[in-house]
């Protein structure tokens, strides 16, 4: 964990306004199914809101299909699920960014999130 930017400037509601690599991620967690299924008529805007709750820090995501949760300490592997898959994840701060490591079966995925311009961006890669 390096310092620069600290995890209270990720605290709040985060609306979905672009998705970078969704596509290439889901297919390499193998949910392409799920892809297709969210794809349809754009019937999805995922909210994320991030806060804090003593030592963890939770991500709440919400959408009119689905909702998901999981509280972490930064640094430290905790277990997490997504549309029936288990992962090993870990949350770093990193110059700034919250990048997430998950890793099953042998395959691991990052993911980094970075507030830009008032706006948090993900970036996703398999």
């Amino acid at each position: 964990m390096t310092c620069g930017l600290h995890p209270q400037a990720f605290f709040g509601n985060w609306k979905l306004v672009s998705s970078e690599n969704f596509e290439e991620y889901m297919r390499a967690i193998g949910k392409i199914i799920i892809l297709t299924y969210l794809q349809i008529g754009n019937i999805v805007t995922p909210v994320l809101s991030i806060y804090q709750d003593g030592e963890k820090l939770v991500m709440k995501l919400k959408t009119s299909v689905f909702s998901s949760e999981k509280s972490f300490v930064l640094g430290e592997e905790f277990d997490e699920h997504f549309a029936g898959q288990k992962y090993r994840s870990v949350i770093n701060l990193d110059d700034g960014k919250l990048v997430q490591t998950q890793k099953w079966d042998g395959k691991t995925t990052i993911q980094t999130r970075k507030i830009q311009d008032g706006k948090m961006i993900l970036v996703r890669m398999s």
